[in-house]
């Protein structure tokens, strides 16, 4: 399985927690390998480059204005990032681990699965329960448009890896996907256009194919 570390050069914080990763990652026996994040000096150039359009328009700003259609272009950046590591996983033909600078190992992660996508991470230096994870944004957003979604109190009770409690992962900073599931991704950025990475929803890969494992293998977390 290959893993990649998203991260850019210019800003010491990300440069050392892709250090971080790196370092962590061979404690597990896992080579990874960081990648430079795309900038936005030559995103537009990437976007002509592909065929591709953007779904929100860069700003410098740090919030997401979903009205006016405008995300903080470091955001933008980084979801045309993961767009180019999915064309990887497709090209390796195999599961292929991204993560973002905030993410280092706490344990070993688990096998990819071709068709499906398996969150590895926690947000916070803790492990997430099932409490915390109904009252989180991604969750917030799942019940206002699915009112009748039937979450799994109990999820955190569970090992291993078994289907996402949300239909949308928590965040990006550490997953797995499969090559079934990059190609099904890249249809979708392909007609919605390029947005921001932390967008991995059941929809966009086929319904049962959103896992999660637990305990998580990483942890993410700024600190250093």
């Amino acid at each position: 399985m290959k893993c990649f570390c998203v991260y850019t050069p210019s800003i010491a914080k990300s440069s050392n927690g892709a250090d971080r990763a790196v370092k962590t990652g061979k404690k597990f026996g896992i080579d990874v390998q960081k990648y430079e994040s795309v900038n936005p000096s030559n995103l537009h150039s990437i976007i002509k480059k592909h065929g591709l359009k953007l779904k929100y328009t860069p700003a410098r700003s740090s919030v997401t204005d979903f009205k006016a259609m405008k995300a903080p272009e470091g955001r933008v950046c980084n979801g045309m990032t993961h767009y180019l590591l999915y064309q990887k996983c497709i090209e390796y033909n195999e599961p292929t681990m991204i993560l973002e600078h905030d993410a280092y190992f706490v344990g070993k992660p688990p096998k990819g699965i071709y068709d499906g996508v398996i969150q590895i991470s926690s947000h916070n230096a803790y492990q997430v329960d099932a409490k915390r994870m109904k009252t989180c944004v991604r969750a917030n957003k799942m019940f206002k448009h699915q009112p009748d979604y039937k979450y799994d109190d109990k999820w955190d009770q569970k090992t291993g890896v078994f289907e996402h409690p949300l239909s949308g992962t928590n965040g990006t900073s550490g997953y797995i996907i499969g090559p079934g599931a990059a190609k099904r991704m890249i249809s979708y950025l392909q007609k919605d256009g390029i947005g921001f990475a932390d967008r991995v929803r059941s929809e966009h890969i086929g319904e049962g194919n959103l896992y999660i494992q637990y305990p998580f293998s990483v942890f993410c977390s700024q600190k250093l």
